[in-house]
């Protein structure tokens, strides 16, 4: 356990506080659970300043029209029901300590800790402290949750700050901004489990065919540029394509084979490390998640054929933090060719980049995982590793200049 004398801390005032365990600690499988949930109810005028936003993907803009209505129903002395209204501040960290009365907590953070989901209600909350216009009787939510192992602290995350992607998606679709992916999509099996608005079900939605476009996007990230995005930030790729939609469309021919790579990737890596050094990649912890009972459904592969690949094996996959810079490596076999107004691949053929793929995946993966090792097995940092993005890239130029440059 880390010393709290190394760790930053903040004082939360609370009125109304609860403490609990996640049902997670006894229904896993593996490693036991410490994870914990503080629940305490602060007036809105109590809520502190200095508390890191570290974990959250996208930065506060209070300016934007949903938080200006936040803000004014914060300041509504008329009705002070703000916490019941707004879903309010979840914090992901070390340790929370309770005085006596239980009327003050203290919250010690470590270097990846902070607020997760709420950024933009805590910056509202500052700001009208600042400006005087703060009720003391509207009262704010904290949820601070304790023991989450640092993988499953990006997923939590990203599932958090949803809403507004979410939200600009569905209003970018209700302009037909994607109509050309529903296009080159619409004969695909996968193509009714894609949800383009919020609340549509589907198996994978827009931003995560937009994240994936975005690491083959050799526009917006040529060389030593890397889409990192992709993997930090959803809410950015949207961004990126409301910027130069014409970049993403460039793509259009290549993005059946992208999504298939996704899946391709995931299964194959696993299978030719495996075969190259006779060793189960089970073992390999934060590169592959396994589970012990079911399998995972790849959807742009489709089950039957990625259980046919895989052999039976479909019991792990890559996270993404270990996925997104083998993919984004990958952007190395695009290209522009003279006189054409898309992108296409520097092979003749898919089965050709497919093959180029088998080559390299146990070096990719062996790479891989030395970096993850070096984080203490997480797949999170190394999916923001600058380093190791150039090194996959490196790997994958490498490889096609000494083997196929010449061809």
């Amino acid at each position: 356990m880390l010393n709290k004398r190394d760790l930053n801390k903040v004082i939360i005032k609370s009125g109304y506080s609860r403490r609990f365990p996640d049902p997670m600690n006894e229904n896993i499988n593996g490693d036991p659970l410490n994870i914990e949930h503080h629940v305490l109810i602060t007036r809105a005028v109590d809520v502190p300043s200095g508390i890191p936003k570290t974990p959250n993907p996208r930065e506060q803009r209070i300016d934007k029209g949903i938080y200006k209505k936040v803000r004014e129903s914060l300041q509504n002395t008329d009705d002070l029901s703000f916490h019941l209204k707004n879903k309010g501040i979840t914090i992901l960290a070390h340790q929370v300590e309770y005085s006596t009365d239980k009327k003050i907590a203290t919250v010690y953070f470590g270097e990846n800790d902070g607020i997760a989901d709420g950024g933009h209600t805590y910056e509202i909350a500052l700001a009208t402290q600042a400006d005087g216009t703060c009720p003391e009787g509207q009262y704010l939510k904290f949820e601070i949750i304790t023991g989450v192992p640092q993988e499953m602290a990006v997923d939590i995350t990203g599932g958090l700050n949803t809403a507004v992607q979410v939200d600009d998606a569905s209003l970018m679709n209700l302009e037909e901004k994607f109509l050309w992916v529903k296009e080159a999509l619409k004969k695909e099996p996968y193509a009714e489990q894609i949800s383009y608005k919020q609340n549509e079900e589907g198996k994978s939605d827009i931003r995560e065919i937009l994240g994936l476009m975005t690491l083959f996007n050799i526009k917006k990230f040529p060389y030593p540029q890397h889409p990192k995005d992709a993997y930090v930030s959803k809410a950015k790729c949207l961004d990126l394509y409301k910027d130069d939609q014409d970049s993403f469309e460039m793509l259009k021919p290549l993005l059946k084979d992208i999504l298939y790579l996704h899946d391709y990737v995931h299964i194959m890596s696993r299978k030719l490390r495996n075969e190259a050094q006779s060793a189960r990649t089970a073992g390999l912890k934060g590169v592959y998640a396994t589970k012990k009972r079911g399998n995972y459904e790849f959807i742009f592969m489709g089950n039957k054929e990625a259980n046919s690949l895989s052999g039976g094996e479909l019991n792990a996959k890559m996270h993404d933090g270990a996925l997104y810079p083998m993919l984004g490596a990958m952007r190395f076999l695009v290209e522009q060719k003279l006189g054409e107004k898309v992108y296409s691949w520097k092979f003749k053929s898919f089965d050709e980049v497919k093959n180029f793929f088998n080559e390299i995946a146990p070096e990719l993966v062996n790479t891989t995982y030395n970096t993850c090792k070096n984080y203490g097995n997480k797949p999170n940092p190394v999916g923001k590793d600058e380093n190791h993005w150039d090194n996959i890239y490196k790997t994958v130029a490498l490889h096609f200049m000494t083997k196929y440059a010449s061809k």
